[in-house]
């Protein structure tokens, strides 16, 4: 079974996988029902917020859409290929489990400070939460280089071929990197002596957890078409 980023040489059908389950469209279940949660968490921040920016503080609707859907990208490569993200690919699994703890902010909600804050580790927080701290440091790298060493030339292979879900993955890939731009715009600029007014900084805080959310929901079309697409190859048709 072939998933985002991976080998993408043939493997053999297994039922645990979702592969002989013609009756029920998981790849298609999946995609509508990430764009319904999207959508349903815009609409709420629209209708009971205000101003918007009010909604995408912590707890909010959007960021909480935000991390429901990166768990479901975790669930959806389990169901789809159990043994290769618990196997050779794990990669995928733990990227998807790091981004939605990430949304979660797991990353301080239960230490001192940020694990990447440099205070963690240079004032008096207790030792054990130092370790953690650069465990998860280390993980977050070892995963990186994973998907760079394993995942990414397949991904651009895959780019070059004209491959939906690859298309998909790297416009994701676009929105969180402009997100990451945006995020704390108003303090990176300062830093070079231009100052923005709260208006904008507010507007581009809008920006950039709109774009994070759109950014999971594609993420979720492109496993899902890549999954649709691997159930062609192997059943002769779409179970779309």
């Amino acid at each position: 079974m072939r998933i985002p980023f991976t080998d993408l040489s043939p493997a053999p059908l297994m039922p645990e996988a979702g592969i002989f389950a013609p009756r029920i469209p998981a790849p298609l279940v999946f995609a509508a029902l990430a764009t319904l949660c999207g959508a349903f968490a815009v609409w709420v921040a629209q209708v009971y917020y205000s101003p918007l920016s009010a909604a995408l503080h912590e707890g909010g609707p959007v960021e909480v859409a935000s991390a429901v859907l990166w768990g479901l990208c975790a669930i959806m490569v389990i169901y789809f290929a159990p043994g290769r993200v618990f196997g050779s690919q794990w990669q995928i699994l733990a990227l998807f489990l790091l981004l939605f703890s990430r949304e979660m902010d797991f990353d301080k909600r239960f230490l001192d400070d940020g694990i990447l804050q440099l205070r963690l580790y240079s004032g008096d927080a207790p030792y054990w939460q130092k370790i953690v701290g650069l465990v998860v440091i280390l993980m977050v790298l070892t995963v990186a280089w994973r998907l760079c060493r394993r995942n990414l030339p397949v991904l651009w292979a895959e780019v070059r071929r004209g491959a939906a879900w690859a298309w998909c993955s790297c416009g994701a890939l676009g929105l969180l990197v402009v997100a990451k731009s945006l995020d704390g715009i108003g303090r990176k600029l300062a830093d070079f002596g231009l100052t923005l007014d709260p208006q904008t900084v507010a507007t581009a805080m809008i920006y950039e957890e709109l774009f994070e959310l759109f950014a999971v929901v594609v993420i979720v079309w492109a496993i899902s078409l890549l999954e649709a697409r691997v159930r062609r190859d192997h059943l002769g048709g779409s179970h779309l």
